[in-house]
């Protein structure tokens, strides 16, 4: 079996793998053919000899020495034209790699995916590969697929779903849907759309089924103003594609250019999930009213009446002295407006966010609460822990503390370190000069 050295790390490759088993980069089908080709075709060999037994009779009736010194400068110029051809194709296979999202295993799925097109012959439309990704059977080592997505610039993308027969994967006509792109400019890109790479894609279990999620960004061709964000969860099992698009013009919101749009519409647990996602993980997305409404609610707490004090034994029991946390409310009940946000940062099902008045709020996904952790006077946040959830927050005056935002406890705090103190040197005492007798 023929082997080609990866252009991108120098792996060795064997022969037929359209991706290298060390880095995920994508091997080319004429890679292969230059370097098989010579070993392959046996008529080719035997003209090859043929002309070379001709050039060394050439060289001996004509003399060698003039024409070794052609045979040198021709293998250099071919040398040459060889560097620059492979340094050019290393460039275009890392700007336009075939996976959004390379990985060990979606490797292994896009080279699965790649060798099921060449068995059953559907790489004739030119289309590369975008997403790859296994789903695992409700049963170990059973009934496990493999869905893809291939896409032709400028005309369509395709969704296979790939099953296992006889130990081998194979396409079945009936699993491929084509959905025409004409007339748009489509990008997978997730950092065009401002989207964690372990959000897009994923396998999702919604009510029991489960789903292949992907997205992509259109622009109308010719007009860049618009543009559509399309969240899609492809059901493994019945084919049917449930579509939430995301449609707005481009403006900048807190020096970041998003589009601002409507939720989708629907009251099915598939549309509130994609809702959810891209109000949380799909940063190019803002949604409208969202700023309008934390003006209402701030006015409406402004315009309530001030309670009286309550007896000492209706107040409910004070937070433990280590708590961060001084205010919860929902995500529907405002607690900030989006354009008082200076930082955000995430991890795990924790959203925080520091305001412009030096307060810090963190939002949890998976419980839909903000909390406040900080009242004020912070200058930086970042997260210390992100395994744990333990957030580091940083004050003006350089003290630090960090909060567990499973527990919304303090976990640490830390003075502001003190500048050392230098000793001063004793001054000398000057001696005095004695007055000199006139």
């Amino acid at each position: 079996m023929s082997k080609i050295t990866c252009p991108k790390c120098g792996n060795s490759v064997p022969e037929g793998s359209a991706f290298c088993n060390r880095c995920g980069n994508r091997i080319e089908p004429e890679n292969y053919s230059r370097n098989s080709r010579y070993e392959q075709d046996d008529d080719w060999n035997n003209a090859h000899t043929t002309r070379i037994e001709q050039r060394q009779n050439n060289k001996k009736n004509n003399g060698g020495k003039n024409y070794t010194i052609y045979a040198l400068i021709a293998l250099a110029v071919i040398g040459f034209c060889t560097l620059v051809y492979c340094t050019r194709c290393n460039k275009t296979t890392r700007q336009a790699g075939p996976l959004t999202t390379v990985d060990e295993s979606a490797a292994a799925c896009a080279d699965t995916l790649q060798r099921a097109l060449n068995d059953f012959n559907y790489v004739g439309d030119g289309a590369r590969i975008v997403y790859a990704s296994r789903v695992t059977g409700s049963q170990p080592g059973t009934n496990d697929v493999i869905v893809g997505i291939t896409q032709k610039t400028g005309e369509f993308y395709k969704i296979y779903k790939l099953t296992k027969k006889e130990g081998k994967w194979t396409i079945d006509p009936e699993n491929i849907k084509q959905i025409s792109t004409a007339g748009y400019d489509v990008t997978f890109d997730q950092d065009k759309m401002m989207a964690g790479r372990d959000i897009i894609p994923q396998v999702v279990t919604i009510g029991g089924k489960k789903y292949f999620f992907y997205a992509f960004m259109q622009t109308p061709s010719g007009d860049q103003s618009k543009a559509q964000v399309v969240l899609n969860m492809y059901d493994v099992e019945t084919r049917a594609i449930t579509t939430a698009t995301y449609e707005g013009e481009f403006q900048n919101v807190n020096s970041e250019r998003v589009i601002v749009c409507n939720p989708a519409t629907g009251s099915s647990e598939v549309v509130k999930w994609m809702n959810e996602t891209a109000r949380n993980f799909i940063r190019i997305i803002r949604f409208q009213g969202e700023e309008q409404q934390a003006e209402e609610e701030e006015k409406k707490e402004e315009e309530q009446p001030v309670e009286e004090e309550k007896p000492a034994e209706e107040v409910k029991p004070e937070q433990p002295e280590n708590s961060a946390v001084t205010e919860v409310k929902d995500k529907d009940d405002a607690m900030f407006k989006i354009e008082d946000v200076a930082k955000t940062v995430r991890a795990g099902n924790f959203k925080v966010m520091l305001l412009k008045n030096g307060s810090v709020v963190s939002y949890n996904t998976a419980t839909g609460q903000n909390s406040k952790i900080h009242g004020g006077g912070a200058k930086d946040i970042g997260f210390y822990d992100t395994a744990n959830g333990i957030i580091s927050i940083r004050n003006n005056d350089d003290t630090r503390k960090r909060v567990n935002l499973n527990t919304g406890q303090i976990v640490n705090t830390e003075a502001a370190p003190q500048p050392e103190k230098k000793e001063e040197p004793k001054k000398e005492e000057q001696k005095k000069e004695e007055p000199k007798a006139p």
